[in-house]
């Protein structure tokens, strides 16, 4: 097991010295223009889809060209990220927002660059956070983007296919998308709940497991052309993996994320307060049919 109290500072690891250059490199951004750390959240209408192994090889890919990374793992399964990486957490992002351990604590130096932190405490609890909780997650949020180009979120998926309220957080939410007819399905039950209960009106989509880039694109354009019909989202295509899983999104997170008003100075989280209860679905709204999806 690592323990951050014994973990000895090496290269991307967020020393104290290192939290003082990222609070610089902050400024420096603000200064020149330069935009905040872009946070996605990797969410799938189902498990088996290989958005694990794919969010690990594109964290590999963006620490290879000298991004900072920062993976928040929400799966307590086996193979999850940390597992990916050869290791097991002490401490989850549940014992930050419970002032247990600071932000530096709870970040595990997983590769050059690249950092995770353990969440699945996290996510499993029904959170019912005061205005002291809430303000401690925000500002770890803040501290863990210091160093960080890129924060990505692999989010579990609970019960009754809804998103973990720190997701929800998230400037960016990308879809993944086996290239299977049920996946694609709950991929598109899972755009439709987020965009009535959360009033999320764009996302983006990665098409795994396709065969081809041609059936990949097949798959986004019908995805897309039924949200925008039957609920008016926006879909965007941010990339494909084909089977096997070799391929990353390191490439499409450097160029086809749009940029946010206020994420100069806000960061790529929303604060956590406006985002943590679900608003109800709008009444009167039959339910769509799918087949039209796949």
């Amino acid at each position: 097991m690592v323990d951050p109290d014994e973990v000895s500072p090496r290269a991307g690891f967020a020393s104290p010295a290192r939290c003082a250059v990222g609070d610089q490199a902050a400024g420096l951004r603000r200064l020149f223009g330069a935009r905040a750390p872009q946070v996605i959240a990797f969410v799938s209408g189902r498990e088996s889809c290989g958005r694990t192994t794919l969010l690990v090889r594109t964290a590999a890919a963006l620490a290879s060209a000298g991004h900072g990374v920062v993976i928040i793992d929400e799966n307590p399964g086996p193979d999850n990220v940390l597992a990916t990486f050869g290791m097991t957490s002490r401490y989850d992002l549940l014992d930050m927002v419970e002032g247990r351990r600071s932000a530096q604590q709870i970040m595990l130096p997983a590769a050059p660059l690249v950092h995770a932190v353990a969440a699945s405490r996290f996510a499993a609890e029904p959170l019912h956070l005061d205005a002291a909780s809430s303000e401690c997650l925000n500002t770890g949020l803040r501290q863990m983007q210091r160093d960080a180009a890129f924060v990505l979120i692999d989010c579990a998926a609970r019960r009754g296919g809804h998103i973990s309220s720190l997701a929800l957080t998230a400037r960016h939410i990308a879809v993944v998308v086996a290239a299977q007819g049920s996946a694609i399905t709950h991929a598109y039950a899972l755009i439709k709940r987020l965009a009535r209960e959360q009033q999320r009106d764009g996302f983006q989509v990665v098409i795994t497991r396709a065969r081809s880039e041609d059936e990949a694109q097949g798959i986004f354009g019908n995805l897309r052309n039924t949200a925008r019909e039957h609920l008016g989202v926006r879909l965007d295509y941010l990339g494909g993996s084909r089977a096997p899983l070799t391929d990353h999104l390191a490439d499409a997170l450097q160029s086809r994320l749009p940029i946010g008003e206020g994420e100069v100075d806000g960061g790529g989280f929303r604060p956590f307060e406006a985002w943590q209860a679900p608003r109800r679905s709008v009444p009167g709204h039959a339910p769509k049919r799918l087949e039209s999806v796949v």
